[in-house]
């Protein structure tokens, strides 16, 4: 089978969740024999493809005219949702109403491309239930979860330890951006006397220095390779991820496989990977955010979490997943 898969132009210069289902989707589809492109062209010439698999409607541009370029070649195709509505983000973080409108525009391409997808692979139940309610649509789905890599279960905490010398401490890990509610955090932690690390790129800058200059005891770090940033993951007592929606979050499912205590936003698909294991709060209260933290912090690390993720939520299983999908357009 020859599958080509297509995302926005600028997925590996802003990476992003979208980007690393689609490169770690490559490479186990790989592993289980397919042959796969990436194209990021509107216009890809798809003859010699079965399957066009496109990723992610939450920047919807590029993907409806995807998904016009596949029916007019008349591909079969895949749609990887990737979705989540962001009214209560740009209504609750006072974003410019522009942003809402163009949000609220861009409905009919959203919903024609769902309409129009062979088959849909929302990350999560609470996805493809938003997606039926917003959108109305009647589209074949499979579920395919979002994975993290195995190796993160043998992640090591020394190589982080020796080279930061700090422990026992919360840790971020993500994009600082409005979105993923650093600064949220980092005042849920000021009566919280113990460490706080960011890792990640800087999405916002003006945001990023609000968060630094916000909290004592915040340590930022830029992205990081998987190696070091697996040891920041064994190395930290909980990892942190208050967002105002997560599809799950994939540093969360790293940071649980590593063996961290996972606090995260109750908004999104979340609580479907880590049901009674992880400690949710609401992005939009702060002492909702502490509380979590706290019981986080005061329950020794188990490694029960970890088992479960490595059990369900690996790449592999992800790509077993997605291979079965396109059997079934393919029948």
């Amino acid at each position: 089978m020859k599958v080509l898969l297509q995302i926005r132009p600028d997925f590996e210069n802003n990476v992003a969740g979208d980007s690393i289902q689609l490169l770690n989707t490559k490479k186990c589809l790989e592993q289980l024999g397919l042959d796969v492109d990436i194209s990021v062209n509107t216009n890809a010439y798809l003859e010699t493809y079965d399957v066009v698999h496109i990723f992610n409607t939450t920047r919807i541009a590029e993907t409806y005219n995807f998904v016009l370029n596949a029916l007019q070649q008349r591909k079969p195709i895949a749609l990887s949702t990737i979705y989540w509505d962001v009214s209560e983000y740009y209504n609750n973080t006072r974003s410019p109403k522009s942003k809402l409108e163009i949000w609220n525009r861009a409905y009919p391409l959203r919903k024609y491309a769902m309409d129009k997808a062979d088959i849909l692979l929302p990350n999560s139940m609470a996805e493809m239930q938003l997606i039926k309610e917003r959108y109305g649509v009647n589209t074949t789905y499979e579920i395919v979860p979002n994975g993290a890599d195995a190796d993160f279960a043998k992640a090591d905490a020394s190589d982080f330890v020796n080279a930061h010398a700090i422990y026992n401490f919360v840790l971020c890990v993500g994009r600082l951006s409005p979105r993923k509610n650093q600064l949220a955090l980092i005042k849920a932690m000021r009566d919280i006397d113990i460490p706080l690390v960011l890792i990640g790129s800087v999405s916002d800058g003006g945001y990023a220095q609000k968060c630094l200059s916000a909290g004592n005891k915040v340590y930022y770090m830029p992205f990081m390779p998987q190696q070091k940033l697996a040891s920041a993951y064994a190395a930290a007592k909980v990892h942190a991820q208050p967002s105002f929606f997560e599809t799950p979050g994939l540093a969360s499912l790293e940071a649980a496989m590593a063996g961290c205590n996972i606090v995260i936003t109750d908004r999104g698909g979340t609580k479907e990977y880590f049901n009674d294991m992880a400690w949710y709060c609401d992005p939009n209260d702060i002492n909702s955010i502490e509380a979590a933290l706290l019981d986080a912090l005061s329950t020794p690390k188990s490694y029960r979490l970890s088992e479960h993720v490595l059990s369900h939520f690996t790449w592999d299983k992800a790509a077993q997943k997605t291979l079965g999908a396109y059997n079934k357009i393919l029948k």
